[in-house]
């Protein structure tokens, strides 16, 4: 060996020890478990008592489940498609899918499935639901409320967001279950955390019970789903972590657990060939003759204008004939979920989503003369690379948690442990690079990872020629949050005010108002940025605003991101920005004026 690969060996031992010590300290803090395994098969129990109604889309279709309606697309070269939906109110959302299945017949163009997409008030269990902030979406809250989104259509409904991984996950499981939802989701998401729930320990024994509830209708192929890019991997920098990622959670809810696991991914990758590469090097790995490895792939959701609306076709409509083309070339039985040109600044409505999956339908129509001039070599080079990395990765974490004195055959200790680990330190921890170099460049990056230093620069580079110094927030102590699980926005306002000479306390995502004031009062520090993305932004205003005026502190509080809401009354999100200024909450998307008010100037 010689002196460099010694250095370098020494370098890796001591950062893969700090890792296992981070571990360590998470593991020591949680105390005695119940035995997992015991947990899954309570779950299971529950689960043989639940008959599923079979969804009418089967009935009238003719096949036994919804996995074999997909089998049989793939085989014939269909591309399948569905719709995520979540409107204002539960009658709105009935007389959407109504609409939608109107739609389908009256243009020819094929809609079998809508993934519904629930009030984020739906994780929580009802005595907490008083005291959360109101985001943008609908309530379900009764079993006929599930069974009711079938709204007499023969159309697949999927209930995925907001199900079994919330703290909720018993209430939520079991009633999707009950209205035949196939795929009940998402996994990825137990990472998030509730407005007022604390109790990660009951959190995650709901959540594995809920797993074995889905374990017990495996043979009628209802699976756990993921979505990567809601999880660790929306913290990551490198695409190898969404590999490695997915192999973690796989062991996990496949290995361990014995249910039927898939993975979805998409929003924070908009580079088609990095894009594509992740899924096809996830199916390599895991997908099986008799249980495909990935569900559906979503639209990208940063790579949109926020002016020149209509020029988002342009990307998108691109983007899902590429997704097309792999899954008729690879035989992926894949979905494709497409994303609204408005999704950068508000909540779509109906029209808006029909408009752009009618735009991603109609560009297959011709796709066969597509498929002769496609050469897959690049991006199955990337695949391949991140095959081998991505394998290193899961391994590296078995290992440092082993170490750690973690039960990695246990699934109750292995999803405490990890709920525990902070997101942003995921990547860090288990990376097979990143461990050892903290500044290693990966070969294929995130969009996330470099569009946020990109647009970082691009912020920075704004602000100073408009006459911010760089020492301008030089002294300045700041504590900045997400208010839900979208870390992107988060992660710009922390590098921005930090390069002006801040100190930020990043407190993380998920995090209600409370537990930001608490952060700030232990800090020590009185001004408070706050990211919000999915419309909860007026209600959390005016939380944080009377719990402030309890504490008799007086706190500078900014907010950024999608400051819409839907108001009482409405039907669709607007703009709340005034209504924010009103509750004394300074809201702007502009960072210079931001600096502007926390200096005084504003």
């Amino acid at each position: 060996m010689s002196n460099s690969d010694r250095i370098a060996s020494g370098r890796r031992n001591q950062m893969n020890q700090m890792s296992v010590e981070y571990i360590r300290s998470l593991r020591n803090n949680i105390g005695e478990l119940p035995d997992g395994y015991e947990i899954l098969g309570e779950g299971v129990k529950i689960g043989e008592k639940i008959t599923p109604q079979k969804s009418l889309f089967l009935e009238k279709s003719g096949y036994r489940t919804y996995a074999d309606y997909k089998k049989d697309c793939a085989q014939k070269g269909k591309v399948t498609w569905e719709i995520l939906l979540g409107l204002a109110t539960l009658q709105e959302q009935i007389d959407a899918i109504k609409e939608i299945y109107e739609y389908s017949q009256k243009t020819g163009l094929s809609i079998e499935t809508v993934q519904v997409i629930p009030s984020q008030l739906v994780t929580l269990p009802e005595e907490y639901r008083a005291n959360a902030p109101k985001p943008t979406s609908y309530m379900i809250e009764k079993p006929e409320d599930w069974m009711a989104h079938q709204a007499g259509v023969p159309l697949q409904i999927l209930f995925e967001d907001q199900h079994l991984s919330c703290p909720n996950a018993l209430e939520t499981t079991i009633n999707a279950i009950k209205a035949g939802s196939a795929r009940c989701g998402l996994i990825s998401q137990f990472i998030w955390s509730q407005p007022g729930f604390t109790d990660d320990r009951q959190h995650i024994i709901d959540m594995l019970k809920s797993i074995g509830i889905v374990k017990s209708k495996r043979d009628d192929f209802f699976i756990c789903d993921t979505y990567l890019d809601d999880g660790f991997p929306g913290y990551a920098m490198d695409c190898v972590t969404y590999v490695g990622y997915t192999l973690l959670e796989h062991y996990i809810v496949h290995d361990l657990c014995g249910a039927r696991h898939q993975v979805s991914w998409g929003g924070l990758l908009s580079e088609g060939k990095n894009r594509l590469a992740v899924g096809l090097a996830i199916h390599e790995i895991l997908s099986t003759e008799e249980q495909p490895a990935l569900s559906y792939i979503n639209g990208s959701t940063i790579m949109q204008w926020d002016h020149d609306i209509d020029a988002n076709y342009g990307p998108s409509v691109q983007e899902m004939l590429l997704e097309a083309l792999a899954d008729r070339h690879y035989k992926l039985q894949l979905t494709i979920n497409p994303v609204s040109i408005t999704e950068k600044i508000t909540v779509p409505t109906l029209q808006e989503l029909l408009n752009i999956f009618s735009a991603g339908q109609r560009a297959l129509e011709r796709i066969e003369d597509w498929e002769d001039l496609i050469d897959w070599t690049p991006i199955e080079n990337i695949r391949d690379y991140l095959i081998v990395e991505g394998k290193k990765f899961f391994e590296n974490a078995l290992e440092i948690m082993a170490e750690a004195g973690v039960d990695i055959k246990d699934p109750l200790e292995m999803l405490m442990t990890l709920k525990k680990l902070n997101p942003s330190k995921f990547e860090g921890t288990f990376h097979p690079y990143f461990s050892e170099d903290p500044a290693y460049i990966p070969k294929y990056p995130t969009v996330l990872g470099r569009d946020t230093i990109k647009m970082q620069d691009e912020v920075i580079s704004d602000i100073k020629k408009r006459g911010c110094p760089e020492n301008a927030l030089e002294g300045e102590r700041i504590v900045v949050v997400s208010a839900d699980g979208h870390a992107y926005g988060l992660l710009l306002v922390d590098g921005v005010l930090s390069s002006f000479g801040a100190e930020t306390v990043n407190g993380g995502v998920d995090i209600d108002a409370a537990t930001v004031l608490d952060l700030a009062d232990e800090e020590g520090i009185s001004i408070i940025g706050i990211s919000v993305h999915i419309g909860q932004s007026i209600d959390y205003a005016r939380q944080i605003m009377k719990l402030a005026e309890k504490r008799n502190r007086k706190y500078r509080i900014f907010m950024g991101g999608k400051l819409n809401a839907i108001l009482p009354g409405k039907s669709e999100a607007c703009d709340v920005t005034e209504l924010i200024l009103k509750e004394g909450v300074f809201a702007s998307n502009d960072l210079y004026d931001t600096i502007k008010m926390i200096k005084g100037e504003i």
